[in-house]
């Protein structure tokens, strides 16, 4: 778990009422991770037929900047269309948040794309129809690069994450103004101490980008995700967290920008 955010597991319930047997919820994600993965590497095949495959018969999809499309047969066309534009292979896409309904029959997959075309966000309803996972709703929302936020921002992250990895907390603790709030504590000797402490219990490293940005005067937002791996003796990288964060920022009378406010959420592994 990073110790940049106090962080609070928020999950998307999706609980159906009654007795059914119980679910096991981490093998009917890791079913719908093999489903993804395999429309990955279809869509590299420019398989259209195969993609398709994963819907439900009345599914519907709703794409950044293109029409909506319901139904398996017409999804399979959208699909081909696509792929003769943009040449199969050149976009991906990966899940970082999947929530399992109780019941076992609908689960909520969100996740990051890119591609030829831009790069986004997306969200897809999977529905359990005779056994196997379906897609029933797959929609998606184009995003600036960096979530449109300015070369100093954009640096500003890349300096956090560097001090971060380096073990650095004063580094840290030079981002923020001197009475910040990080999580739950506040002031630079107190940022210092949580970054510390945390460091002693894990060794993990963190990337992460911006989703969304936005300036008013002299007070600007920024919003996004990271991903903190741990490193086995033998080379073996492990996701140890995903969260989302949000950090608000303050220009100085120097005209420079520091935080003063930084609070993160875990999204799971």
């Amino acid at each position: 778990m990073s110790i940049r955010h106090v962080m609070g597991l928020s999950v998307l319930a999706l609980v159906l009422g009654g007795c059914a047997p119980a679910v096991d919820v981490a093998e009917e994600e890791a079913a719908i991770r093999a489903s993804a993965a395999s429309w990955l590497q279809m869509a590299a095949e420019g398989d259209a037929a195969g993609v398709a495959g994963l819907f439900a018969g009345d599914a519907t999809l709703y794409w950044a900047n293109r029409p909506a499309t319901a139904g398996r047969a017409d999804i399979e066309a959208f699909l081909a269309r696509q792929f003769a534009e943009d040449l199969a292979g050149e976009g991906s896409f990966a899940p970082d948040r999947i929530d399992v309904a109780a019941s076992g029959d609908l689960a909520v997959e969100q996740g990051g794309f890119e591609g030829p075309g831009g790069q986004g966000r997306y969200m897809t309803l999977h529905r359990k129809i005779d056994g196997q996972w379906r897609v029933q709703t797959d929609m998606s929302v184009g995003m600036a690069p960096n979530g449109g936020a300015p070369g100093w921002a954009q640096e500003m992250l890349a300096r956090w994450y560097e001090a971060y990895n380096g073990r650095n907390a004063q580094g840290l603790a030079d981002l923020y103004t001197a009475d910040a709030k990080v999580g739950g504590v506040q002031g630079r000797a107190a940022i210092i101490r949580r970054y510390v402490e945390g460091w002693a219990e894990n060794d993990e490293s963190c990337s992460g980008a911006y989703d969304g940005w936005m300036m008013v005067g002299e007070v600007a937002t920024g919003w996004g995700r990271d991903t903190c791996v741990t490193t086995s003796e033998d080379g073996v990288e492990t996701v140890s967290a995903r969260s989302n964060w949000i950090v608000v920022m303050e220009a100085q009378p120097d005209g420079t920008w520091l935080m003063i406010r930084d609070f993160g959420e875990e999204m799971g592994s």
